[in-house]
């Protein structure tokens, strides 16, 4: 692996605030509502409430989200893991991710989207029959976009279980700086590329299977979650986020950028032949380009905020938990209107965020919520 311990690097130093972190989880948390927003107007597997009238151009945009998104959220999390545990030990750390991550999953699932599934199946049985007989007795959970924190609080649950059965001397619980190089990313993706294109012989993307009753896994992007996790534990142990040389970021940005425009081109024009399927290629180049890029781009350029940042920052995980439902309404309330779907779901999007952020601001405000989101 190619390092760059004699080439100038960036300033930024492991006492710098990561506040471009944060402003990354802002901008995520963003094109998570307009992703959940743009569900029921482009060509998607499920949900719940769908356009007659679809938009073409946001089945490439869903697959280019689901490239990259949601394994970098998966790195920023896991990026805090080693220095959680090294600091307030494995007991401290596991109680912290099931505070902060397994309370709010266990009231959603039960508290809220158990009374929402009652009402929109409407079984022939009582409200409590339901809940306590089938919801909660047989399993039928419905957890929706929260499958995300079971995985992440499963892979926390593994990481600590690693840390117990791995002796942890000094040179592997100090940061040790040391770059990546174009050929260990290169390297990386195309190993992740032949990995998602075996995987999905059984498991295409869009198959979920419960893991668990509570756990619902895309199996077909599950590499791709695992991968960027790991490489986040790593990226904190060998200092990679302050290492890394803003050449390499800008030229990984520019790999995913063009990976995701020939992506857009061949689905919307169709240029290449259905048999020739490239998707798992670009695919895993859109993931490695962009979650490389932006982390180093945003480490350069955005590595400060603003009160409206500092705001959106403090509410992103709440607005997480919540978003869905408030994308529900404003989706059902849009399907009784005459208008273009592309249309629709920028007024959903924008509405949506704003909505959002504004009921976390208040749910926040609850007693004893702060300390957990």
């Amino acid at each position: 692996m190619k390092t760059y311990s004699n080439e100038r690097l960036p300033s930024v130093t492991k006492k710098t605030r990561l506040v471009f972190l944060d402003n990354i989880k802002v901008a995520l948390i963003l094109l998570v509502v307009a992703h959940h927003a743009g569900q029921a107007y482009g060509a998607t597997d499920y949900w719940p409430i769908r356009s007659s009238s679809q938009s073409s151009i946001l089945g490439p945009f869903f697959d280019v989200n689901g490239a990259y998104f949601m394994g970098l959220f998966f790195f920023i999390s896991a990026y805090f893991f080693p220095i959680s545990v090294d600091r307030k030990g494995i007991p401290y750390f596991l109680k912290g991710r099931f505070l902060r991550l397994g309370i709010p999953f266990a009231f959603m699932t039960i508290m809220v989207f158990g009374p929402i599934t009652y009402f929109v199946d409407s079984p022939n049985m009582s409200f409590w029959q339901y809940i306590f007989g089938v919801y909660i007795g047989q399993g039928d959970f419905e957890v929706a976009h929260l499958w995300f924190l079971a995985l992440l609080l499963s892979f926390a649950v593994c990481y600590a279980i690693l840390r117990l059965a791995i002796p942890q001397t000094k040179n592997n619980t100090e940061s040790v700086t040391k770059s990546l190089g174009h050929r260990a990313l290169l390297i990386f993706a195309l190993l992740l590329a032949v990995v998602n294109y075996i995987i999905r012989i059984w498991f295409p993307v869009g198959q979920w299977v419960d893991i668990l009753p509570f756990m619902p896994v895309e199996i077909g992007r599950l590499p791709q979650y695992l991968s960027f996790f790991i490489m986040g534990v790593f990226a904190y142990r060998r200092n990679w986020l302050h290492s890394l040389p803003t050449r390499i970021g800008i030229v990984w940005l520019i790999i995913g950028i063009a990976a995701a425009v020939l992506h857009y081109l061949n689905t919307l024009t169709g240029m290449l032949p259905a048999s020739f399927n490239i998707w798992p290629i670009l695919e895993a180049f859109i993931g490695v380009g962009f979650i490389t890029g932006l982390l180093v781009i945003c480490r350069d350029f955005w590595n400060r905020r603003g009160k409206l940042l500092t705001f959106m920052a403090d509410n992103a995980y709440t607005v997480y938990l919540i978003h869905i439902i408030i994308v529900y309404l404003l989706q059902g309330i849009m399907g009784e209107i005459y208008m273009a779907p592309f249309i629709k779901f920028i007024i959903v999007s924008i509405v949506g965020m704003i909505l959002s952020f504004v009921i976390s601001h208040f749910i926040r405000k609850i007693p004893f919520v702060k300390m957990i989101l």
